[in-house]
């Protein structure tokens, strides 16, 4: 399997990390579901999977475990200093990270596939296009 080189760190740079990017990814999406809104603090989580072995993370992680709809545990591991997520895992997928993809240095080697738990989703997020846009802030 084609990989692509990555790196990326939380917003303290406390935590930093390498990554390979799998050229078919099997999770590249957007997660509308109420966990993640509460964990990223947005609308959606933007995330993809990525193989563990084939990340290299400096610094140390806190992990906070929640039980899913599906009854396995998602443990999020963000940084203790700053509160950036980075990476989730879980014994569903005990090779796998879901990486937080806002924390890549890069974003450019991120296309989302798939809107997952829509049921949950936030009404304005499928009209975006529709929203004002500005290309500096308030």
């Amino acid at each position: 399997m084609t990989t692509t080189k990555a790196t990326g760190q939380c917003l303290c740079g406390g935590i930093s990390y390498e990554v390979e990017i799998p050229e078919k990814s099997i999770y590249e999406g957007l997660c509308h579901c109420r966990d993640c809104q509460r964990y990223t603090g947005t609308a959606f989580a933007s995330s993809m999977m990525v193989a563990k072995a084939g990340m290299a993370l400096k610094g140390e992680l806190k992990f906070y475990g929640k039980e899913t709809d599906k009854g396995t545990v998602m443990e999020r591991g963000f940084c203790p200093d700053c509160g950036s997520g980075i990476v989730c895992r879980s014994d569903a997928w005990p090779d796998l990270y879901v990486l937080s993809v806002g924390t890549l240095d890069d974003t450019s080697v991120y296309e989302p596939k798939i809107n997952i738990f829509t049921r949950t989703a936030m009404k304005h997020v499928f009209g975006i296009d529709e929203i004002k846009k500005r290309e500096d802030g308030i």
